[in-house]
């Protein structure tokens, strides 16, 4: 499957973006790196405020530098944290990627010692809220 060549490249980028995560609150880094369908990387990392819940979450970051580096779609998407569990995106994130992907989409869950979990955008939010729920 060539999506899983990206990994390294992804691993790489998202350990980058986690080292320069700001979390003087909660101390929890996160760094997630995307592939586009056009084939570009992104990267982006978590960052808190004093207004704690305000802050933005990794997903958010490098979907955002997606945006703005002119791609439009996400070929697959890893999220690097550390810890003793398994992370994954909260709800608004996994909201998020379903924007901006297809149900095929490969989401990757990694740690330090790589990707732990690889599914589907449609296995992380099986009943996502989109555009034909609008329609009603």
């Amino acid at each position: 499957m060539q999506e899983m060549n990206n990994i390294p490249k992804l691993l790489e980028l998202a350990a980058a973006a986690r080292q320069n995560a700001h979390v003087p609150y909660s101390h929890f880094a996160v760094g997630a790196a995307i592939r586009s369908s056009d084939g570009r990387f992104y990267a982006g990392c978590n960052v808190e405020n004093v207004s704690y819940p305000c802050g933005s979450c990794a997903e958010t970051g490098a979907i955002a530098a997606m945006i703005t580096g002119g791609s439009r779609e996400i070929a697959e998407i890893l999220i690097l944290g550390a810890g003793k569990e398994l992370i994954s995106p909260c709800g608004a994130c996994r909201q998020r990627i379903k924007e901006f992907s297809s149900p095929q989409t490969l989401v990757h869950l990694a740690d330090a010692f790589g990707v732990r979990k690889t599914c589907t955008v449609a296995e992380l939010l099986p009943f996502a809220f989109d555009e034909k729920d609008l329609a009603r």
